[in-house]
């Protein structure tokens, strides 16, 4: 027996470009970007972490703002500082998304401070619904780390040009000891993570990238009667890839618990894009998802999307979820 799940997310959504910078001086610059939809599912279970969708209609599901400001010290020196009010927010207390300072040496970069993990195609531009075709980035790829999207630590990069058409970058990072707080429902789960080491390495040319991702987890669950010390090993592969109006994307995330991952395809006509995406999720939950999408692009920085989003499981696998 199957028991189907539809979703219409969003009915209406509106995102707001980062790229309207203000330059405040040759050396300094601030920007914002933001989005928000009118979402209702058929099931009153939210599905998705941190965004409370249900059979109820709901208007800040997806809300989401954000204030960059960025300073160049000097030629080598930079310092950047973003804070999002995030779709499980409260206005009156928004998180610091990343705040580092960074250091520029030919071919390699230098960062310390909060940083956005560098797993997913879409990790650095998480939060600009602007940057992506779709209404959200597919959940079952970018829900697989609880909705974990920043770091506090240290990362080291070095970007090459392989040849006049394609760039390498690879970089390494560590993450010092955090809690991490996530909402499912009325329940709250908090990670203690002790450590987080990865790697990742991108290939980029002029209408694709490649972008394999790795991180090392160690971490206590909690609430739990017995606390234990939990590894976690994470491996990611995407691509992208533009061959005239067309653009398809696919990713794959992995670990002991769970294999999960989507592929999707858009078609750009005019001011009118539509898209579709197909995803699953296995092993932490089983289920199938379907999402047809149009947007509609009124500037450049202003666009519109309607999302319809069908997501299937069978019974047992929803008791379990």
């Amino acid at each position: 027996m199957k028991t189907s799940i539809f979703i219409l997310i969003p009915l209406i959504g509106i995102s707001f470009a980062s790229n309207a910078a203000i330059k405040v001086s040759d050396n300094f610059s601030v920007g914002g970007f933001g989005s928000t939809s009118i979402a209702k599912s058929d099931n009153s279970t939210p599905l998705f972490v941190h965004r409370e969708i249900n059979d109820s209609t709901c208007y800040d599901c997806d809300t989401t703002f954000g204030l960059q400001a960025d300073l160049s010290m000097t030629d080598d020196f930079n310092a950047s500082l973003q804070i999002v009010k995030r779709p499980q927010d409260n206005w009156s207390d928004p998180e610091i998304e990343w705040a580092y300072l960074g250091y520029q040496y030919k071919d390699y970069s230098f960062k310390a401070g909060r940083q956005r993990v560098p797993l997913f195609l879409v990790s650095e531009y998480y939060y600009v619904g602007q940057a992506y075709t779709w209404a959200r980035p597919p959940q079952e790829v970018y829900d697989s780390l609880m909705g974990f999207t920043f770091y506090d630590g240290l990362s080291a990069a070095w970007q090459s040009d392989v040849s006049d058409e394609t760039a390498v970058t690879a970089s390494l990072y560590y993450a010092f000891d955090h809690e991490y707080k996530t909402e499912l429902g009325n329940d709250e789960l908090i990670f203690d993570t002790y450590r987080i080491a990865g790697a990742s390495i991108e290939l980029s040319g002029f209408n694709y990238r490649v972008h394999l991702g790795y991180a090392h987890v160690k971490f206590t669950q909690l609430p739990a009667a017995t606390p234990t010390a939990e590894i976690l090993n994470v491996y990611t592969l995407g691509g992208e890839y533009s061959h005239d109006q067309w653009q398809f994307m696919a990713e794959v995330q992995s670990d002991q618990i769970q294999t999960n991952w989507y592929v999707s395809s858009a078609y750009n006509y005019d001011m009118f894009t539509p898209y579709l995406v197909y995803a699953e999720s296995h092993h932490r939950r089983q289920s199938q998802s379907l999402t047809a999408g149009l947007r509609y692009d009124i500037t450049y920085s202003v666009s519109l999307n309607a999302e319809w989003q069908g997501v299937y499981m069978d019974s047992s696998s929803y008791d379990k979820f």
